[in-house]
């Protein structure tokens, strides 16, 4: 078993402080150190728009100034991480947002508006007029699953109606999949820690059962994009966790293997496209990763220097 040492720790952090995003900081700061919630808020503003929803390039891969749902899903994951109350301005105006960007008409979200296509942008991320989607919308749960259960989370701020007969199609449509994908998947497991229990326990109990296929379990194939054990299995208390303990403390070992000299870790994709823009998104991701490379070893005591001071 591999640890982080402390000299290691230290490049790591010196690198995002250094070269991260002022919201990857923040959030480095609230869980190592002694920074605020109201610190991480006030970053989150920062991708904030007028309309209540985010953007301003809050995802590297998809450069859109304009509100996606998909971005204004990252700031929910970071409202509920905070536990931030639905009564919170921000919070407010970002359901107003969904609220007024769903399609009734489809059902559904659009994860990013066309003009994702006149701004740098993945591969994954171009927008096809013809189908009306991106190619990560061909699952219906993402981002769809993810954002019922922010509804749900907030439901005295939603329409019943609504997250209520959303919640039933997310049900339903989970319950009928023959295979997950792996962004999908990560949807509903959002999705599922505000449901009751019957259905919490449905859900993870299917992941489980696909985990062979849905996560990439060998050494040889984490160099490439996929499922990761320690990303399902984010902590100890992940309800995955017995089921890959082997794998996830393999996983634990690679990532400490793979940090670059300058203490950060890199993105395992590119675009390949876009060429003079890449460089700039992958310096974000490598912010963002080393931030989450270093919450992931420290919920598993691999750090060993746990904390410390700016």
């Amino acid at each position: 078993m591999k640890y982080l040492d402390e000299k290691s720790f230290d490049r790591a952090k010196k690198y995002l402080l250094d070269n991260g995003r002022e919201l990857e900081k923040a959030l480095f700061r609230y869980h190592f150190e002694d920074g605020s919630k109201e610190d991480v808020l006030s970053a989150l503003r920062a991708y904030r728009n007028a309309d209540g929803g985010f953007g301003n390039r809050m995802e590297p891969d998809f450069q859109l100034e304009i509100s996606s749902p998909m971005s204004t899903s990252k700031a929910f994951q970071i409202f509920k991480e905070l536990q931030v109350p639905g009564d919170h301005p921000m919070v407010k105006d970002a359901l107003r947002y969904l609220l007024e960007n769903f399609d009734q008409d489809k059902g559904r979200w659009h994860a990013v508006p066309p003009e994702v296509n006149d701004v740098p942008h993945a591969p994954w991320w171009h927008y096809d007029h013809e189908n009306e989607r991106v190619m990560v919308e061909a699952a219906w749960g993402n981002p769809n699953a993810e954002l019922t259960g922010y509804l749900l989370r907030y439901k005295e701020f939603s329409p019943e109606e609504m997250h209520e007969n959303l919640k039933s199609r997310a049900i339903s449509h989970f319950k009928e999949l023959d295979t997950l994908d792996m962004h999908e998947t990560f949807c509903y497991l959002r999705l599922a820690e505000e449901l009751d229990t019957s259905d919490r326990e449905m859900i993870f109990d299917k992941v489980k059962e696909h985990i062979p296929e849905l996560v990439n379990l060998k050494r040889e194939q984490w160099p490439n994009y996929g499922m990761q054990p320690v990303q399902l299995a984010a902590s100890p208390e992940s309800p995955f966790y017995k089921d890959m303990k082997e794998e996830v403390g393999d996983n634990l070992d690679y990532i400490i293997e793979q940090q670059h000299s300058d203490g950060s870790w890199h993105p395992n994709w590119e675009w390949g496209q876009y060429e003079q823009d890449w460089p700039k998104a992958k310096d974000e991701w490598k912010g963002i990763l080393t931030y989450e490379n270093l919450k992931f070893l420290r919920d598993y005591g691999r750090v060993e220097k746990q904390a410390v001071q700016s």
